[in-house]
């Protein structure tokens, strides 16, 4: 359980995968693995690999329901110990079971900030996540101040630049895996620099 290993710590990178594919976060960075549009089979077949996630998008498993059964289910039995939703009692739930819930805040879309934020737990263990990710470089200081933290920011940082600067704002990034190995090749090359 959680609690007997202390509180969830969120990596600095997750490595985005749809779980069909093993998919490692490289071992120089402080990361791990987030499973995303994919299905319920592949996710158990994923859980019980050699890498297994440590983040899942739950509303973006098919076969899954948003509830506090796939909550369980996730949590409990496929061990996974953060949970990306679009729901906030879900994200309410896995805080208050011990988990880490990370809440989509959809920064410039028709919902808006403000009112993405309404619904937000504002709890202990709830998080944020900013969809689209790059969008948090654009933030003004009294709107990323609004933002429960710690925030993830979660699509279309694809490049090493902007995943530096994205993550001198947020307290982590999503990324694609071969990203993920640009910046553990840079991590690597500066500290041969050293």
């Amino acid at each position: 359980m959680p609690e007997a290993d202390g509180p969830i710590r969120l990596p600095s990178i997750l490595v985005a995968s749809d779980g069909h594919h093993a998919v490692h976060a490289p071992p120089d960075l402080d990361a791990g693995v987030l499973v995303r549009d994919t299905d319920l089979a592949t996710l158990i077949h994923r859980a019980a690999s050699d890498c297994p996630p440590q983040a899942v998008d739950i509303d973006s498993v098919a076969g899954l329901g948003s509830d506090d059964y796939a909550l369980d289910f996730v949590t409990g039995r496929l061990a996974i110990p953060i949970v990306l939703t679009r729901r906030p009692q879900l994200a309410g739930r896995a805080a208050a079971r011990g988990n880490m819930g990370l809440l989509h805040v959809f920064a410039y879309d028709s919902t808006g900030l403000r009112r993405s934020l309404e619904g937000h737990p504002r709890s202990d263990g709830v998080g944020s996540v900013v969809t689209p990710g790059l969008v948090i470089l654009h933030l003004r200081e009294d709107e990323l101040s609004a933002i429960p933290r710690p925030i993830l920011a979660y699509g279309l940082i694809d490049t090493v630049e902007d995943a530096r600067a994205c993550l001198a704002v947020a307290d982590a990034i999503v990324v694609r895996p071969g990203l993920a190995a640009k910046l553990a090749a840079e991590l690597v090359g500066a500290g041969a620099r050293d």
